[in-house]
């Protein structure tokens, strides 16, 4: 059944940098610098996402900082339309952090010590700010393709066929990744299209939505 997706998202832009903006000075001291904020039609393998097209230790150009359309952070609507203030709240706060962790400590985006110490401190005050997100199920019913890091086994859930196994890498440890066997609910038939270390993708994952340059996977949040 086809899942549409209501034409007005539950916060505005300017509501959600409203929240930001009060997030940022509440518990960042005002150290992050505004970047868009945009409801994604399209993301659902994951509530959230922080993403760059540059990595976090990239110079400035010469004609000033670091271009901040380059950052943004993206929010499901498919998966947020329906939840209340405070799950929102707490998806965008995390991908805050990773912004922090990128912006700040000039580090790719983990779930580390660092993130989780400024996560019980956040949480501390109710953002109810979680690793493994409550709409995990929500996620998983979007998915169509899998792969899986052969060495941490962290797990990458995508609509489409954007990861290529050769090029690109874990976001976590940087290890290789396999694809895992589809699985049709409808039919419970598990297809033979097994990922070897000579499959290939049609599409580049580098030029959608989840991809940082360096070709590292950026942790989903709602992911393992």
């Amino acid at each position: 059944m086809e899942i549409t997706t209501p034409t007005v998202p539950p916060f505005s832009t300017e509501q959600l940098h409203e929240i930001w903006r009060q997030l940022n000075l509440g518990y960042f001291e005002g150290r992050l610098s505004p970047i868009p904020i945009l409801w994604s039609p399209r993301l659902t393998a994951s509530v959230g996402m922080f993403v760059s097209r540059v990595g976090p230790k990239a110079p400035s150009s010469a004609s000033g900082p670091l271009d901040k359309t380059r950052r943004l952070i993206r929010l499901s609507l498919p998966l947020l339309r329906d939840q209340v203030e405070q799950e929102i709240a707490g998806t965008l706060a995390h991908e805050m952090i990773h912004q922090w962790q990128f912006d700040v400590l000039c580090r790719r985006p983990n779930h580390g010590a660092e993130f989780s110490r400024l996560m019980a401190s956040m949480n501390r005050d109710g953002l109810g700010i979680t690793i493994r997100h409550s709409l995990d199920r929500a996620v998983q019913a979007f998915t169509k393709y899998t792969w899986r890091c052969t060495e941490c086994g962290c797990e990458y859930h995508r609509q489409r066929k954007t990861i290529r196994p050769r090029r690109h890498r874990c976001g976590a440890c940087l290890g290789k990744l396999r694809e895992l066997p589809r699985v049709i609910e409808e039919s419970c038939v598990v297809s033979a299209s097994p990922a070897t270390s000579n499959s290939e993708s049609p599409t580049s994952h580098a030029v959608t939505d989840q991809a940082v340059p360096g070709l590292q996977l950026v942790l989903p949040y709602a992911g393992p």
